[in-house]
């Protein structure tokens, strides 16, 4: 579901580039492409999509970004966008993707470590 509300995000970003600031639809463009980049990060630890260990990490670091950046625009901004509020759907569509996001950067930096 968050990639589809990523793909929303950046064609309204993109379609909305001149006609709202350019540094309110460059920051949202970076930040659905960052949850596009975290999304295929995931998909390709769960489903042996075959990326390079150092292009999954940033992938899955990206992600992390555009989750916490999401999350903190939903809270900081209540009402101007969008608004989010801590019942459990929220806490599930951002949480558990942060969570898994979170344990696979900790992984891979771990990954890394011994292969040098």
């Amino acid at each position: 579901m968050l990639v589809v509300l990523a793909c929303f995000a950046l064609i309204g970003a993109v379609g909305s580039i001149f006609d709202l600031p350019i540094t309110f639809s460059l920051k949202w463009i970076l930040t659905s492409l960052f949850g596009i980049a975290g999304y295929i990060a995931l998909t390709s630890v769960s489903w042996g999509l075959k990326l390079n260990h150092k292009t999954r990490l940033v992938f899955l670091i990206l992600g992390f970004l555009a989750l916490g950046f999401t999350y903190w625009s939903g809270v900081k901004f209540d009402g101007e966008m969008f608004k989010l509020g801590s019942g459990w759907f929220e806490v599930y569509l951002f949480l558990c993707p942060a969570l898994f996001l979170l344990i696979h950067i900790v992984l891979h930096l771990l990954w890394l470590r011994k292969a040098i």
